[in-house]
């Protein structure tokens, strides 16, 4: 396989994004676009990729997924500075603790804005170069993987607002991969339980390895959901 294209994380932070990028780093991808809402969160991750791939290259990007201008915006400039991604990581939640009643109409709203509308948005822009990429070139392994949770299966009342918001996103995943089937690997990669570097098993390290694994994956064993950890 020839050097793959470049790597994309929508939603960046310090846990799974940086993981996720820095794995990726330290196989064969040497481009990198990183999309946050922190500068200082972006900062962080280059120097954690950095420590271990000082070779690569990384480009950083402030961008809200609620703001589906500035998000797409931000998008096409990386594609103008890096060149089309062959994977895409769409990393992007809020937890917001609370039960049926506790919401105001504002939250509920952004909750879902965050993992729904980030995503579409994120498709929208991204998925025709994905697609040509896999016309172009046959060995390539364009990709769009997803972070999710078993909160998709097993809603938990005490984050009532991100249950209802993962489980939509959930169904628009297997949306773009029916509309994208054979095509571009969408695909799920859901955590059994909060993520955090004391976990021995639901921690980023450990979890960003599912999602190379599922790059490697060749047509026709594509999966469309991996589950770790549960």
């Amino acid at each position: 396989m020839s050097n793959p294209g470049a790597l994309f994380i929508i939603g960046s932070g310090p846990m799974m994004g940086s993981h996720i990028a820095s794995l990726f780093a330290s196989k064969t991808f040497t481009k990198i676009a990183l999309f946050a809402r922190s500068s200082s969160n972006l900062e962080q991750n280059v120097s954690f990729i950095k420590s271990t791939s000082p070779s690569v290259s990384i480009k950083t990007y402030l961008a809200d997924v609620t703001d589906t201008p500035g998000l797409t915006t931000a998008l096409h400039t990386a594609v103008s500075d890096l060149g089309p991604p062959e994977v895409v990581v769409f990393n992007a939640a809020r937890i917001n603790y609370g039960t049926l009643g506790s919401y105001s109409p504002e939250d509920i709203m952004i909750d879902f804005k965050i993992p729904n509308l980030g995503l579409y948005t994120t498709a929208v822009v991204l998925l025709p170069g994905l697609q040509k990429l896999a016309k172009e070139k046959p060995d390539s392994h364009p990709s769009l993987f997803v972070t999710s949770s078993l909160l998709i299966e097993k809603p938990y009342g005490p984050v009532f607002s991100l249950s209802m918001a993962k489980t939509a996103q959930a169904s628009l995943v297997k949306l773009l991969a029916e509309e994208n089937k054979d095509v571009v690997h969408v695909a799920l990669v859901t955590a059994g339980g909060p993520i955090s570097f004391e976990e021995k098993v639901n921690n980023p390290p450990k979890v960003a390895e599912r999602f190379w694994e599922l790059w490697e994956q060749k047509k026709g064993a594509w999966e469309l959901e991996v589950k770790h950890g549960w």
